[in-house]
């Protein structure tokens, strides 16, 4: 798999092509590049399969680069030193990224699954969707990039009603269309998506508070959403949940 190195940290690319050369031999880096201007220049020559790109750089961002590009047609590994709001967007996009200092066991994972959607065409889409979650540093992402065994699906947040964790998979349940069961635990997509818009009331159970109808006192405790559904409010949850509804 061809690739290129987008960083503009002279150190930090030399670092980083001696993990590649030691881990993923495989992997031939074509070129260097140390901003966006140049980053340009030389995806739009080598054609790369895979892309090694930094968030941060001089003359802009790694999405400024991205929204410069004619056509984008490879795969996309972030690696960025910045735990903020980017990494929000890019999960929600569902792209991959490599904190630094770079763990050459999550080097290799990256990669391999690069390998492994290398024939997704859909990668633009993807990207895309990354881009409209970036437009502005302070906006919360809206769109959420699902995969499931029939492909890719993009939704709409507020679309979500609530999420149900069946073993190490996450079922979504959204308005108005068919729930969508995905390949990730619910503790990822709880991290990601908005606290103050998701609440999780119950080991099993996310819920979207902008889909909660009513708080139902008996049984225990449970929650109904607008489209009837019933979801579980765990003991140990009532007080937060009871201090946020009534904040």
């Amino acid at each position: 798999m061809t690739s290129v190195l987008i960083e503009d940290n002279p150190a930090a690319r030399r670092s980083f092509m001696q993990l590649v050369q030691e881990y993923c031999p495989d992997i031939q880096v074509l070129g260097e590049a140390s901003n966006v201007s140049d980053g340009v220049t030389l995806i739009t020559k080598e054609k790369p399969e895979l892309v090694f790109l930094d968030i941060e750089m001089p003359d802009g961002t790694g999405f400024d680069m991205l929204k410069k590009l004619p056509e984008i047609n490879f795969q996309l590994i972030f690696v960025s030193s910045h735990e903020k709001y980017a990494l929000r967007a890019i999960k929600h996009s569902a792209l991959d990224y490599i904190l630094k200092p770079i763990d050459p066991d999550e080097l290799i994972e990256a990669t391999r699954k690069a390998k492994s959607e290398i024939l997704d065409h859909r990668t633009s889409k993807k990207i895309q969707t990354l881009l409209h979650n970036t437009v502005e540093h302070d906006k919360v992402p809206t769109k959420l990039v699902l995969k499931d065994k029939y492909g890719i699906q993009i939704v709409q947040i507020k679309d979500i009603v609530h999420l149900e964790a069946n073993g190490s998979y996450t079922k979504f349940y959204i308005h108005d269309q068919e729930s969508i069961l995905v390949s990730k635990g619910l503790k990822e997509y709880e991290n990601i998506l908005s606290k103050e818009q998701f609440f999780r009331c119950h080991q099993s159970h996310l819920i979207n508070l902008n889909h909660l109808l009513r708080y139902d006192k008996r049984n225990g405790g449970f929650l109904i959403t607008k489209d009837g559904s019933e979801i579980p409010l765990a003991s140990r949850k009532k007080d937060s949940f009871l201090k946020i509804i009534n904040s």
